[in-house]
């Protein structure tokens, strides 16, 4: 069976689907055969074809996974709010059983499974027994920390790893992600570092506002080739 990370935000909208694609991308083009996993997603996009876990759909154009999108995550809530709320609203009834099976479906065929969090580590996805951390344990894989450049990641940063040390997770390192280029930014990559005794695994710069998806998929491609060496993430 393949190996795995799990990727965890330091919160809501941190960027983990962009670092995940750009992540199994870089990996892609490093020779391992890899591919993203969503296991939970709000929010989805709504079509005549039904709902549309778009994480998971990103992740797959700019890896260019040739796998089919049903195969890619487990659950697609239609509701943008916390995984356990979405699913008692949507009445579905979210089985940690499901997860793990279509989680080793993957890693049975892949040589790394890149796996996407919901949110950050206490995140609720069937009530305040099982969360995130709960579904982090039960995958038993290392992560790696997505981290917002600007002010307030420090201590959300910072928090996060004593928590998921708590767990007995083991952290790869931290990716930092909408770096700007400021003296706040540089300030608290260096405290972040310092505090927290983790690697910097990777510094994601902002990118420019773009018109088109191609033109987006581009460049996240470029930004994760020059900023993430995969030599790095010790696999």
């Amino acid at each position: 069976m393949g190996k795995g990370i799990f990727i965890l935000g330091t919160d809501t909208d941190v960027g983990k689907t962009f670092v995940t694609a750009g992540l199994v991308h870089v990996l892609r083009k490093n020779g391992y055969n890899a591919c993203g996993f969503k296991p939970v997603q709000s929010g989805g996009l709504e079509t005549e074809e039904g709902l549309i876990p778009t994480d998971a759909e990103f992740v797959r154009k700019v890896a260019n996974i040739e796998e089919d999108l049903k195969n890619l995550y487990s659950y697609c809530l239609k509701k943008p709010a916390s995984p356990h709320l979405s699913a008692q609203i949507e009445h579905v009834k979210i089985e940690p059983e499901k997860i793990m099976k279509d989680y080793k479906v993957l890693a049975d065929q892949y040589d790394l499974v890149v796996v996407e969090g919901s949110g950050g580590a206490v995140v609720p996805l069937i009530d305040e027994n099982y969360t995130i951390s709960n579904l982090m344990k039960d995958l038993n894989l290392p992560v790696i920390i997505v981290a917002r450049a600007g002010i307030g990641t420090i201590n959300h940063t910072c928090l996060t790893v004593h928590y998921a040390e708590g767990l007995g997770v083991e952290i790869k390192g931290i990716i930092i992600n909408g770096y700007k280029g400021s003296i706040i930014d540089d300030d608290n990559i260096k405290m972040i570092e310092k505090i927290t005794k983790k690697s910097i695994l990777g510094i994601i710069n902002q990118l420019p506002t773009v018109e088109n998806e191609k033109d987006l998929i581009k460049n996240i491609r470029s930004e994760f080739e020059k900023n993430v060496n995969v030599k790095n993430l010790n696999l």
